[in-house]
């Protein structure tokens, strides 16, 4: 089984005094992927690697296939894809649409699927809602969401009905992962930039931050949350 954390000894300081205990942390590898013979590096949780290679290329406009990812290591991978496969953003024209309750039943969800994060502190919560859902943490975003991605399209969900729900903060280079896999709905517990709303306006994504259990803020496309 693959290790997501890992124990060691330290010493805690307090007003009160000082104490010697055991500190659960996140275990976390250097991932190699050579693309086209680009060689590309990953800091991450070591587990759904071809997962996240799959959803990292799906959000640059690339599909690509489990299949065509060459192990070459533990923590090595070969892929070769031709250049004309990658593809340029979209509009994200999805017709699908949420209440408000079900967002925040998606807090809900993305908080009991926090388990990493409630022991070490220490990671990036990510989950793909649609039909079905899969959860993922780790500590990049980036990695986390490209994990997502990856396991939504081998589970078979439907992105393009589907919602992303995180714990991070929403910029620019996470959005666009959305827009490049036409997920329509975003909801982040984190605030976004103001780039972030203005690609989300421009491609059709509807952004939603600061969302709890009892409120969140609609940043771009409203019309698909039924109030």
């Amino acid at each position: 089984m693959e290790q997501r954390s890992t124990e060691i000894e330290i010493l805690e300081i307090s007003r009160d005094g000082k104490w010697e205990k055991t500190d659960e942390l996140i275990h976390e590898e250097g991932i190699i992927v050579r693309l086209n013979g680009e060689t590309h590096e990953f800091h991450c949780i070591p587990v759904d690697l071809e997962e996240m290679i799959v959803g990292n290329l799906k959000s640059k406009g690339i599909d690509l296939s489990l299949s065509l990812i060459k192990k070459l290591g533990s923590n090595e991978f070969e892929v070769n894809i031709p250049e004309e496969s990658v593809k340029t953003p979209g509009n994200c024209d999805s017709q699908k649409k949420r209440t408000k309750t079900e967002v925040f039943d998606l807090i809900e969800a993305l908080n009991e699927n926090s388990l990493l994060y409630q022991k070490t502190g220490c990671t990036h919560v990510i989950g793909i809602c649609g039909d079905k859902e899969v959860f993922v943490e780790d500590t990049s975003r980036h990695c986390a969401i490209d994990k997502a991605i990856g396991l939504a399209i081998r589970n078979g969900i439907n992105l393009a009905n589907s919602v992303l729900v995180s714990s991070c903060r929403q910029t620019a280079s996470t959005i666009r992962k959305a827009i490049f896999s036409k997920i329509p709905i975003v909801v982040s517990i984190a605030a976004p930039t103001d780039l972030a709303i203005k690609e989300a306006n421009e491609h059709g994504i509807t952004l939603i931050g600061f969302a709890s259990s009892r409120r969140f803020n609609i940043y771009s496309h409203d019309w698909r949350i039924e109030i």
